[in-house]
Formats: C-alpha cells, structure tokens, sequence
C-alpha cells in the first residue's frame, strides 16, 4: 500500500469513527434520515430545527488546527495527526420556537430541533392534528473527526491540510471534507519573547449528502510555553461557518434556499500537550458561543 493509499484509507476509517458516534446516537423512532428530516421542514421554521447542529458543526470544524505556537524559520516539518472533538449539546439547543401552517393557529410552539426528542402535536380546527418534525441525532456531545497534515517549514511558515471522503453510513448521508490553512511564527521577529507565538487563518468546506453545504473560516493567535515534553498553549481566535441549504419541502412543496450563519464568532482556548519528539498527545477546551473539547494524537518530525 503507497502513501496515497494509506493516508485516504487511515482517512475514511477516522472519519467512520466519528460518524458512528453520530449514527449511533440517532433517534431510535426516526423512520428518516437527515436529509429527509430537513426536506419535511418549512422554509420559515427550518432555521430554528438546524440552528444547534450549525453551532456544533461549525464549532467542531473550527478546533484543532493548531496544538503549540513554536514555528521554526526555516527545515523539515511533516506531521500527521488524527483529531477527535466534540461540542457539548445542552438542553437549550434541543428545542425552539416553531410556527405552525395554514389553517392552524400561527401562534409559536416549543418543538424538537434536530438535536431534540419528538415533535410537539398541534390540534388545528376540525379536530385534524399537526406534528412537528422529530429530532434525529440524541448527544450530550456532537462529535467529528479528521486527520491533519502539517507542513513546513518555510521562512516560519507552515502549511496545514484536512482531507476527508465518508460514504453514506445509516442515517448520516455521504460527506466531503476539504480544508487548508497557514501558520507563520511571529516569535522569530521577538527573540526575547519568553514565550512562543504564532498566528494562522484556516478555511474549510464540507458537503453533506444533496441538500447540505458548510463553509468555515478561522483565524487568531497562538501561544505556548514548553517546559521539557509538556508544553502548554492556548489562542484566541474569530471564526464563522455559514450551512447553505437547497432543497424542496415536503410538507409545503416549496423550494428552500437558505444560508444559516453559526452563532459562534471569538473562541478562548487553553490546552497542554505531551511532545515525545516523534509521537504528540494533546487535549484542550475552547469557550465561546459553545463550549468544544478537542484531542489529538500525532506522529511526525
């Protein structure tokens, strides 16, 4: 087996974990799939019902780019690292505030996102009744995971890659993930910085299925301090992720063409990491809009 071949089958076999912890976590009830869930929902209530898994996804695909800020000017840099995180889902993000159709009354009702339990059953005139799409994916944690292949170094400067084909598993329909990123070493321009820092920009698109698309877009600081082989960094970072949505509903027969903006913009995030030279260990917290928990395991020089 060649490099290329390793790397897209070591590729297809993360991103299956991470997506079995999705699939495995879907409602025991949902006849449907995802897709299908979003295609039953209104243009006008289809924000409310994906609005937390924007959150989460973006949030998740936003994590893990970067694991210390020491960036040498310039010799040979290759590593490749398996990132696992999550976004902690809370019960805010399992319902919002649903309108519903003609005839019934359209006064707001509390129903399921696609995080929560079951749609809320409206009566309507006639005694004919009206249920709220159901929630698909019960988590405590929204998960992802990728692998990341970074690459340098040039003048201080870093490459970083992300690459990830799954096929359709379950529920969860088939999914494309590119992305690409720059860090460069601002350290080498303050020689006596205790610290090492660093600064970066990341982008990224992920297709979902036919109906789904996420564009992400990062970019901050970093900084770290190595104390033998523990090194502890932290950053501060903007970002946005925007789901365009394209699709017919079912349940009004009218086309819906929309892009929903995550909710979160500036993260704070505070780690450490275990440097054996070859192998590195790494876990850390991000606190914005959401709160997300991201782990890696890397191997390289």
């Amino acid at each position: 087996m060649n490099m290329e071949n390793r790397f897209q089958y070591m590729s297809f076999v993360v991103s299956l974990a991470g997506l079995i912890f999705i699939g495995g976590s879907m409602h025991g009830q949902a006849q449907d799939g995802v897709e299908d869930a979003i295609r039953q929902v209104s243009a006008e209530n289809v924000r409310g019902y994906v609005q937390p898994f924007v959150n989460g996804l973006g949030a998740s695909l936003n994590s893990g780019w970067y694991q210390s800020a020491a960036i040498g000017d310039m010799g040979f840099h290759i590593r490749l690292q398996v990132i696992a995180s999550g976004t902690l889902i809370g019960d805010a993000d399992k319902t919002y505030g649903a309108l519903p159709p003609e005839p019934f009354e359209r006064t707001p009702v509390e129903t399921a996102t696609l995080f929560g339990d079951r749609g809320t059953v409206v009566d309507g005139p006639g005694g004919t009744t009206y249920q709220f799409q159901n929630g698909q994916v019960r988590t405590r944690i929204f998960p992802s995971a990728t692998l990341q292949l970074s690459i340098g170094n040039l003048f201080g400067t870093q490459a970083v890659l992300r690459y990830v084909p799954v096929p359709e598993i379950d529920n969860f329909p088939r999914t494309t993930f590119f992305g690409f990123g720059a860090r460069h070493s601002i350290s080498q321009y303050l020689p006596s910085s205790p610290v090492d820092l660093a600064a970066g920009f990341f982008t990224q698109q992920l297709i979902i299925g036919d109906i789904m698309k996420v564009n992400a877009f990062a970019f901050g600081g970093q900084v770290s301090k190595s104390l033998s082989v523990v090194t502890f960094y932290g950053g501060l970072q903007y970002e946005s992720s925007t789901l365009t949505l394209s699709y017919t509903s079912s349940s009004t027969n009218s086309r819906v063409n929309t892009d929903i903006d995550s909710e979160n913009h500036v993260r704070a995030t505070a780690g450490i990491g275990l440097d054996f030279t070859i192998l590195n260990l790494n876990t850390d917290v991000s606190l914005g809009k959401v709160v997300v928990v991201s782990s890696g395991i890397s191997f390289g020089l």
